[in-house]
């Protein structure tokens, strides 16, 4: 995609196309790594909890956020009408936290210690499975 790109100036068609290029450019297993990692971090950006050093590695990896974020609009867009397989719909939730989670993978991070708040909340990412187990009763 070009750096100045403009939805309302290109054909959905071409879109498309830059979206095969760059896939074909960094191969499956490389973009369903980033795929993961960008969607981990953008769990921990909702809670406000995402460590410093996944900050730097996803400031590293899209050193433009303007960029990434048409980026990822247009792919997004481009799924909206397209059928997904139910494995690729699995792999859609799949989410890592690059460097290592806060919560260790436990489904809970420790909080500094306030008054008459809890001591540990939920984790975005890891925190998912604990949550669907319990609704489940497995938990």
């Amino acid at each position: 995609m070009p750096n100045r790109f403009r939805a309302a100036s290109v054909e959905a068609t071409q879109v498309a196309a830059w979206i095969v290029q760059g896939a074909e450019r960094l191969g499956a297993e490389e973009l369903r790594r980033q795929a993961v990692f960008s969607y981990g971090q953008r769990l921990m950006e909702m809670s406000a909890r995402v460590p410093v050093h996944a900050q730097a590695a996803h400031e590293q990896r899209f050193p433009r956020a303007g960029r990434l974020d048409q980026a990822e609009r247009a792919a997004a867009g481009s799924t909206v009408w397209a059928r997904l397989s139910a494995s690729a719909l699995a792999r859609n939730a799949d989410a890592e936290v690059e460097g290592g989670c806060p919560c260790g993978g436990g489904g809970w991070i420790a909080m500094p210690p306030l008054p008459e708040a809890p001591d540990a909340m939920t984790c975005p990412v890891h925190g998912r499975e604990t949550v669907r187990r319990h609704r489940g009763g497995a938990a």
